[in-house]
């Protein structure tokens, strides 16, 4: 459901909305938002897809797995604090 929501371009964002919905691109300025915002959500999700599947490549790359009791990996843990 939409919701009306009062935002502040400034001029130079205000002015190239306008001129995006001028332009025929955009039939108003809530659709030029819009469209911001769900590129901004997807730019985001694919960051964080990417720092995933890096996060993934690094203990991969890391070598070969260790057996290690709970105990001792917690033990461990604590020492790096």
């Amino acid at each position: 459901m939409a919701r009306t929501q009062t935002i502040s371009l400034g001029d130079e964002l205000q002015s190239y909305a306008q001129k995006l919905v001028d332009s025929g691109a955009y039939s108003s300025v809530s659709e030029v938002v819009r469209e911001a915002l769900r590129n901004l959500r997807e730019q985001k999700a694919s960051s964080s897809l990417e720092q995933l599947r890096n996060m993934i490549d690094e203990g991969d790359s890391s070598g070969a797995p260790v057996d290690l009791e709970v105990e001792q990996f917690l033990s461990r843990m604590k020492k790096h604090r």
